[in-house]
């Protein structure tokens, strides 16, 4: 079975940029573009601990899906590729990962206080 691929850099261009979410609590979002279309992305919670930023929700895409990670504060998988949407392999796979882009985006801006209490309670 074939497995969607992004365009590799070049010739896509990435970018990688901050979204504050409070004082100690922000996104970070890579984007990689091709032909005007997101063919990549990764949107990443950060929360600051003892001066250095620390991982603990993603959803990104990669194994021809677009999916979440959540982990605990001890380091325990709390979601580990929960599916959100499978990538075609094809023509239409560029749409769908640009498509996919928004939501992503929104479903982490949205959730970050219940993902940062998951992450302190571990479940």
């Amino acid at each position: 079975m074939q497995v969607y691929t992004p365009p590799g850099i070049p010739p896509a261009e990435e970018t990688t940029f901050p979204i504050e979410l409070s004082e100690n609590d922000r996104l970070v979002v890579r984007l990689r573009t091709y032909r005007k279309k997101i063919v990549d992305f990764a949107v990443m919670q950060e929360t600051l601990v003892a001066g250095e930023w620390e991982q603990l929700a993603r959803i990104d895409c990669c194994r021809g899906t677009v999916h979440r990670h959540l982990v605990s504060q001890s380091g325990e998988t709390l979601l580990d590729h929960d599916l959100i949407c499978d990538i075609p392999y094809g023509e239409k796979s560029w749409e769908v990962v640009d498509d996919s882009y928004e939501g992503a985006l929104d479903e982490m801006e949205e959730r970050w206080e219940d993902n940062l209490r998951r992450w302190r309670r571990g479940r």
